[in-house]
Parts: C-alpha cells; sequence; structure tokens
C-alpha cells in the first residue's frame, strides 16, 4: 500500500504528498548542483 506520492516538477525539483496527511514537501536541488536552491534539499 502506497504511503506517499512523489511528482517531478523538473528543473530538478520534487513534490512529495504524504497521502495519510495531506502534508507536501518540496525539494530543491541545491545552486551549487545546478537547481534553484529556493525549497528544501534533502
Amino acid at each position: 500500500m502506497a504511503t506517499s506520492e512523489v511528482i517531478y516538477l523538473g528543473n530538478l525539483r520534487t513534490k512529495t504528498k504524504h497521502l495519510q496527511s495531506g502534508t507536501e514537501i518540496i525539494t530543491d536541488a541545491p545552486t551549487d548542483n545546478h537547481g534553484k536552491g529556493e525549497y528544501f534539499s534533502p
């Protein structure tokens, strides 16, 4: 049974949703890895 859904948004950014709670986290690659660095980087 799935617990989360991950969508790749492009430009090294993802949106992850925890299905039970509906909480969403956006992640972004840091600028030194050619990302935008605007969100949390795992």
